[in-house]
Parts: C-alpha cells; sequence; structure tokens
C-alpha cells in the first residue's frame, strides 16, 4: 500500500493558525503527574502566540509548520533569552536566540521531520537576526523531546535546577548559528 509522504512548509504564524496550534498544545501542555490540561499555560502560550510579551517583556516570534493542505502542524518561538539562560551560558544576550514552545501534532509527532524542519528555520531566523547561537532548555513535562535536541543542538549544557519550581530542573543545550 502506497504512503503518503507529507510535504511540510514552515512559515510565519498567522492568526488563523491560532485556533489549530491550542488543540495540539492541549495535547502537550500537561500535567507531569495528572495529565491534565494546564489550561493557564496554554492561554499564556496563546497569548504569546497573539503578540502578548512574556513574564520578561520579551516578545516570541512564531513559526507554523504546515502540511500540504496549508494547516497548521506545529510551532516553535525564538526570542531573546530569559536573564536565567544568559547566566547558565555565560552569554551576551543580544548574541543568543531562545527557542521556546515547540510543540508538533500528535498525529505528525515522530518520524516526519516537522520538528527537526521547524528547529531549522528557528535557527536560520535566529542568524538572520544576529544571533550566534541558539540556546533551548526543556523541563520535565518534555523529556521525550530531550532526545531530539541532543540530536540537532550541537551540545547539552547540564540542568538549571528549579527552574520550574522545586525539583523540576530543565535540562539545556546550545547550537551554534554557523
Amino acid at each position: 500500500m502506497p504512503t503518503h509522504h507529507l510535504t511540510v512548509s514552515i512559515r510565519p504564524l498567522i492568526e488563523k493558525d491560532i485556533a489549530s496550534l491550542e488543540e495540539i498544545l492541549r495535547a502537550h501542555v500537561t500535567d507531569l503527574h495528572t495529565g491534565e490540561v494546564v489550561e493557564s499555560e496554554v492561554q499564556s502560550i496563546v497569548g504569546y502566540m497573539g503578540g502578548a510579551p512574556d513574564e520578561e517583556a520579551r516578545i516570541r516570534n512564531y513559526l507554523v509548520a504546515c502540511d500540504d493542505k496549508g494547516e497548521a502542524i506545529g510551532c516553535m518561538a525564538i526570542s531573546a533569552p530569559d536573564s536565567q539562560m544568559v547566566r547558565h551560558f555565560n552569554t551576551n544576550p543580544v548574541e543568543s536566540v531562545e527557542l521556546f514552545n515547540g510543540f508538533v501534532s500528535a498525529k505528525h509527532f515522530r518520524g516526519n521531520g516537522v520538528g527537526r524542519k521547524l528547529f531549522e528555520s528557528a535557527c536560520t531566523y535566529g542568524k538572520a537576526s544576529g544571533a550566534r547561537y541558539i540556546v533551548v532548555n526543556s523541563g520535565p513535562r518534555y523529556t521525550k523531546s530531550w532526545g531530539f535536541y541532543d540530536r540537532v543542538c550541537d551540545s547539552q549544557h547540564g540542568f538549571i535546577e528549579h527552574k520550574y519550581g522545586n525539583g523540576r530542573h530543565a535540562r539545556t543545550w546550545r547550537k551554534e548559528l554557523l
């Protein structure tokens, strides 16, 4: 039986993407112990997608992966790194961008290259903005993504302890944007 090859395109977020992405967020943004959707966090991310500044007054620039019908199937955002990331990587905040909110539809989560294409586009966008590095952190809720970041980044840089609450450490990575 022939398999359908997924054609993925990457573009900046447009307003009509948010509803589709909100459903994708609900599949991923869940409590580590109960599995329930963390609605306040979903709504915060939706706000960032709409242009609201985050807690450090940064605006996140979202890229969206679309299927061959133009439907949003994933997203990633970049912005200036937060103050903890700047300290952790001992970097000048102007020379780095931080990756945020990397989510892919469960239907396309593994094996279709959606995450890789989003990450490569985020790197291209970061480099075009003058950054030398892209930095990433991922907390305990997203350990399934850690192997992905091990593959796409140059190096793993330990943990930021208690980044997401008591005992909830964030693993970190960096990639040089050549």
